[in-house]
């Protein structure tokens, strides 16, 4: 139960391996029954894998993204779209949500095929794609999971979800969208909640953001740049690499006229941020 929507976007490691068109595939690849936490009845998880797979050679996206996501996250989603643009589900017809039985093995499989129906739908279409409701579908449950993984301290398994997430909303939007580059800064950002101890983990990031912007324009996202220098000088520092050229940046923005100097942290700039595409 696959589908697809051709792309020409860039995709840093997988289009300088296969030079191609390619085509972003969702499926759902397995589902368990969680037990869930002490205060939780149990409940079905379903596996979404999201890739980007070369239209020319038949070659599988080498680094897809799997994320879990459980009925009532595809029932917002389906709500949240059907409440914005009812013309384009009026033919999509979403499980409803039963008092029992919903772990029988039939009723998953009936699920699994509704839910990759909408998913088609959805990457067939820019406008569900582009919606605050696909945005939080494709993003919400990670971020959720992350923060309380930050707020607990354990740094290393919150840059792990958060890489997960930009990975998989890097293969359904463009590259400099709101939304992939506020995901790219939030894994930054992971160095310095850390107090510097991921800063080696996080240097390649850092330095793809800093690519990445090269080219922004949007305002709002330009908010996010400066936390970004700071964040990456001190990742610099902790590594021992030369941050003349970051400095260098900061001063000439500093000379533009541009507030550099006690600006909030880059996590706190991200979160501030209102993520639309």
């Amino acid at each position: 139960m696959l589908f697809f929507i051709a792309l020409s976007l860039s995709k840093e490691v997988f289009i300088q391996l296969y030079p191609y068109i390619t085509m972003l595939k969702f499926e759902i690849v397995s589902s368990r029954i969680s037990t869930g936490s002490e205060n939780e009845k149990k409940f079905v998880a379903y596996m979404l894998q999201v890739r980007q797979d070369s239209t020319e050679s038949n070659v599988s996206d080498p680094d897809p993204a799997n994320v879990e996501r459980r009925y009532t996250h595809f029932l917002d989603l389906y709500n949240g779209l059907k409440k914005d643009f009812p013309a384009l589900l009026v033919n999509i017809s979403f499980p409803r949500k039963m008092m029992v039985g919903n772990f029988d093995p039939s009723l998953i499989s009936t699920r699994c095929a509704a839910f990759e129906s909408l998913l088609e739908l959805i990457a067939g279409e820019s406008r569900l794609r582009d919606s605050q409701a696909a945005i939080a579908f494709f993003q919400d449950a990670e971020l959720a999971d992350a923060r309380r993984l930050i707020n607990e301290g354990q740094f290393d398994q919150a840059l792990f979800i958060l890489e997960t997430s930009f990975r998989l909303l890097n293969k359904v939007y463009t590259d400099r969208s709101r939304a992939v580059l506020s995901a790219l800064c939030r894994v930054v950002a992971c160095a310095g909640v850390s107090g510097g101890t991921l800063a080696g983990p996080v240097e390649r990031w850092a330095q793809l953001a800093l690519k990445r912007y090269e080219a922004v324009s949007d305002s709002d996202l330009l908010l996010i740049y400066i936390p970004l220098l700071h964040t990456c000088i001190s990742i610099w520092e902790t590594l021992g690499r030369d941050k003349s050229k970051l400095v260098q940046e900061l001063n000439d923005l500093r000379k533009r006229g541009m507030k550099v100097d006690s600006v909030p942290s880059l996590m706190e700039a991200v979160d501030s941020l209102q993520t639309v595409i």
